[in-house]
């Protein structure tokens, strides 16, 4: 049980990381489509302000829950003395 909690709370941690990255390159694309003329019909540069909050609720829950199967895959002190 121990590798299994290793390997979904790394799997968890990274693909946190991978959700924050998509999310905020995606924002990034829009932004520079808009500023481009393109999606505004070519007509002249429009600057846009960038509405970047961050990552969502969803990322930093995924991260805490893969960061504490991380730790639980680690046998600690404890389970040491009961043997």
């Amino acid at each position: 049980m121990n590798n299994t909690n290793k390997i979904l709370g790394s799997a968890l941690m990274l693909g946190s990381v991978c959700i924050a990255t998509m999310e905020r390159i995606s924002v990034r694309i829009s932004a520079a489509i808009v500023e481009a003329g393109y999606a505004s019909g070519g007509n002249a540069r429009e600057m846009v302000s960038l509405n970047d909050n961050g990552p969502g609720l969803l990322v930093y829950f995924l991260f805490f829950v893969g960061f504490i199967l991380l730790v639980s895959g680690f046998p600690g002190s404890i389970s040491r003395k009961q043997r």
